[in-house]
């Protein structure tokens, strides 16, 4: 199974992973370092993975469609802030409508700190993984791939069948 990890286009010099979100004046842009921690969780258990830094690479959102279009994961996970978590929400709905089989999963500490409202302001976004990931993005990648439940994956908010989101409690 393929599995995207992506840090979203937003502003050039974009900086999710440092302490403070922002668009970066010194030149440094942190590395995604939790979609990296995730990323190698995922490849050692046999998945194949895909990170893109969208920002560090000065991509736009076309060619990371592009990009997924031609990787065709079954999982992505993007990575999101605060202050752009309007645009992160943007891509999701434009990655979904060009993949509508991916499952598509959010990460980072705006949709930890509210995973309800990250889950209902689209319904492109299929669920939220709550704090430290790596595990949570795991279990998911091997329920979807092996057709388990999502109720059996901890630190995972999502939608039921019914519409209920559902909150698993987790790891932290």
């Amino acid at each position: 199974m393929n599995v995207l990890f992506l840090n979203p286009p937003f502003h050039p010099r974009y900086s999710r992973s440092q302490r403070s979100p922002a668009v970066i004046k010194s030149g440094v842009i942190y590395y995604p370092i939790w979609l990296a921690y995730a990323t190698g969780v995922l490849e050692s258990h046999g998945f194949r993975v895909r990170l893109i830094d969208a920002p560090a690479a000065g991509y736009d959102l076309d060619y990371v469609l592009s990009e997924a279009e031609s990787f065709q994961p079954r999982l992505i996970v993007i990575d999101t802030s605060t202050p752009s978590i309007h645009a992160d929400i943007q891509t999701a709905i434009a990655l979904k409508e060009r993949l509508p089989k991916a499952f598509i999963l959010l990460v980072g500490p705006h949709v930890s700190a509210l995973p309800e409202a990250s889950l209902q302001m689209s319904s492109s976004i299929d669920a939220v993984a709550r704090g430290e990931y790596d595990y949570t993005v795991r279990d998911l990648a091997q329920s979807l791939d092996g057709g388990g439940e999502l109720s059996a994956v901890l630190g995972l908010s999502y939608r039921d069948k019914d519409g209920t989101i559902i909150h698993r409690v987790g790891f932290l």
